[in-house]
């Protein structure tokens, strides 16, 4: 079964692309439609954009400085390749950081792509806070948004430095490959998570669906 499961996502590879190819405007689009009504109703949003703000002050004064930051972005970098690999029916039996010399990750099975490219579009601390958010009463949404906020500006300043040409995950994959799939895999991760907030009117399943509807019709429209 863990063989079989990792050559599937391995043969998927190519297709999924392709695919997101065809859902990158799309998903962009939707996206931005979603900006717009975060925007027209930015005082819902208030402490999401507070914590976003402070990380990125905190990263202009200290962060990007810190040894201590970066032993922890690397330690979360390698704990997503490690829950990919769990998924994918690996075992994992070894993980270490550090703060100047990256780290890396050891388990026993297959590999397969999506255990590579985890980290670069999946936002481990901000689902960790999503899921807490869906599960919290009222009186504690503001405290979270600010955390998933805060979170969020995380992830964008971490990935921006950690996605470079010489970035070893990143080779193995394939360049063409990662073009072809982080950006709409980054776009559609995003759109996920703003419109999975509690009580804010939106969507997930129909803003997905929606995406899809625009890819299917540009498909028929081109092709």
């Amino acid at each position: 079964m863990q063989l079989l499961l990792n050559r599937l996502i391995n043969f998927l590879k190519w297709p999924i692309g392709i695919l997101s190819i065809l859902l990158f405007m799309p998903a962009c689009s939707h996206l931005w439609q979603v900006m717009g009504y975060i925007y027209k109703h930015s005082s819902n949003y208030s402490m999401l954009f507070y914590g976003f703000f402070a990380y990125s002050i905190l990263w202009l004064l200290w962060i990007k400085q810190s040894m201590m930051a970066r032993w922890f972005s690397t330690l979360e970098h390698e704990v997503t390749h490690s829950i990919f690999a769990i998924i994918s029916l690996n075992r994992v039996v070894g993980l270490h950081a550090t703060g100047g010399a990256g780290g890396v990750m050891y388990y026993h099975g297959p590999s397969n792509w999506i255990i590579t490219l985890s980290p670069y579009f999946v936002p481990t601390l901000s689902l960790f806070i999503l899921l807490f958010l869906s599960l919290v009463k009222t009186s504690h949404l503001s405290i979270l948004f600010f955390l998933l906020g805060f979170s969020l500006a995380y992830n964008f300043l971490t990935m921006w430095k950690s996605i470079h040409y010489l970035q070893s995950d990143l080779v193995q994959s394939g360049w063409l490959f990662v073009c072809m799939f982080l950006p709409t895999a980054n776009v559609l991760m995003l759109l996920i998570i703003l419109t999975a907030l509690p009580n804010d009117g939106l969507n997930t399943e129909n803003s997905l669906l929606y995406v899809w509807q625009d890819a299917m019709v540009f498909m028929e429209y081109y092709f």
